[in-house]
């Protein structure tokens, strides 16, 4: 699709969103102010199909579904009926965490393989693709407070190397002032996970989630580079990993797909904008203001004989 700028959005009339928070005001083309209060372009295709992939994301996705769908039908785009997830698949974002597994003897239970899967702030990530991203202490509380339901670990995510699970109580995990601690206690057929852990061959961790629609935050560091602040998500698997990388460029454009979907909601802009600006390593230009007043020092004053000095010398001057 054609790329529009952010001025080129912010000039659509307020019909071209699918959804308009109420509380602000009217300028005089009668489009809300502020513009952050418009979401979800929809005048053309391209932006209708964005908006579908996007708005199961966003807070605001339920109540804009309808003119969203009523846009696909006006450009004949298929909605799937689980609200528009299919034309983009909602893969759980992984993050691999340098932090080694060990094994932990635990006496009569066995050999059990442990380690973080994450670790809190403030530990940052390295590098995700134009921001980097930690997570808050307050990430895993829903999981935790639902008794970590579900939560699978398994070798490297692969789904046919399941080490063990919450549900059987093979699985482990609790959070303290680090991170999000986990200890699997792998079946007889995978000893040699066990085994690779124990030589040291396999020496990192990892989980998979889903962010909540609002659980991130986005931000700046120090240095003025983009941060994601991780509060609320669904954890889905913890692992052990052999590399502190994603095996292919398709796992690792996988991985951060839905953090640029966020980042994209956030800045009220396309996904294929944000994503054009990763690849240019440019994500810091959303947050950096240009309509700041050039600071310019006010001239010294100068008391006394130097001001005297001064003025004496000015008159002789015939440019002055």
């Amino acid at each position: 699709m054609a790329q529009l700028t952010t001025q080129s959005i912010n000039n659509l009339p307020d019909s071209d969103f699918a959804f308009v928070e109420p509380g602000g005001t009217k300028d005089a083309e009668g489009k809300t102010v502020p513009r952050s209060l418009r979401h979800f372009p929809i005048h053309d295709a391209a932006h209708v199909r964005n908006a579908l992939a996007r708005a199961p994301q966003s807070p605001f996705g339920e109540k804009a579904m309808g003119k969203i769908k009523a846009a696909a039908v006006k450009f004949n785009i298929d909605v799937a009926s689980d609200g528009g997830r299919a034309l983009a698949p909602d893969y759980p974002e992984l993050r691999i965490t340098p932090q080694h597994v060990e094994i932990r003897d635990m006496g009569s239970d066995g050999k059990w393989i442990g380690g973080y899967a994450s670790v809190f702030l403030p530990r940052q990530s390295r590098n995700l693709g134009g921001f980097v991203e930690d997570v808050a202490p307050d990430a895993f509380n829903e999981a935790r407070a639902g008794g970590w339901q579900d939560v699978v670990c398994r070798f490297n995510h692969d789904s046919n190397m399941v080490l063990g699970t919450t549900a059987a109580t093979t699985l482990r995990c609790r959070t303290d002032n680090v991170g999000l601690d986990y200890m699997v206690l792998p079946p007889d057929s995978r000893a040699d996970v066990r085994e690779l852990v124990q030589r040291g061959d396999i020496r990192f961790s990892s989980f998979a989630f889903r962010c909540h629609a609002g659980g991130d935050e986005w931000g700046i560091t120090d240095q003025n580079f983009p941060r994601r602040t991780l509060h609320d998500v669904e954890l889905v698997d913890v692992a052990p990993v052999l590399t502190p990388a994603y095996p292919d460029a398709t796992a690792a454009v996988r991985a951060t797909t839905a953090a640029l979907r966020s980042l994209a909601d956030h800045m009220q802009i396309t996904v294929d904008e944000v994503r054009q600006l990763a690849d240019a390593d440019e994500l810091r230009t959303l947050f950096i203001r240009t309509d700041k007043p050039i600071y310019r020092p006010e001239p010294k004053r100068l008391f006394g004989p130097a001001a005297a000095a001064m003025l004496l010398s000015r008159r002789d001057d015939p440019y002055n």
